[in-house]
């Protein structure tokens, strides 16, 4: 007997080894793409906490400045009708 027959305990433990590496194998290829996707969030967590840090205070230079204007625009008008150049609305 040149070569000796696998008894069948043997196929099934070579199967499972076989389907265990293929397991392995992606798994670490799954835990890399979570990695880099997590990494991506990350950055985008950064980039949304530094954009609402650069708003907070452009939205109140903003608002005073509307109400400077709009109080502007209601001078002039004033200012205007006192003159008698009054534009047509």
């Amino acid at each position: 007997m040149a070569k000796a027959k696998k008894t069948v305990d043997q196929k099934i433990d070579d199967l499972a080894a076989m389907v265990k590496r293929g397991f392995d194998g992606a798994e670490s290829v799954a835990d890399g793409r979570f990695r880099v996707v997590t990494d991506e969030f990350d950055r985008i967590r950064l980039d949304i906490r530094d954009i609402k840090a650069t708003l907070g205070p452009l939205v109140s230079v903003v608002a005073v400045h509307e109400r400077e204007t709009s109080d502007l625009r209601l001078r002039v008008s004033r200012l205007e009708r006192k003159v008698g150049i009054s534009r047509p609305d």
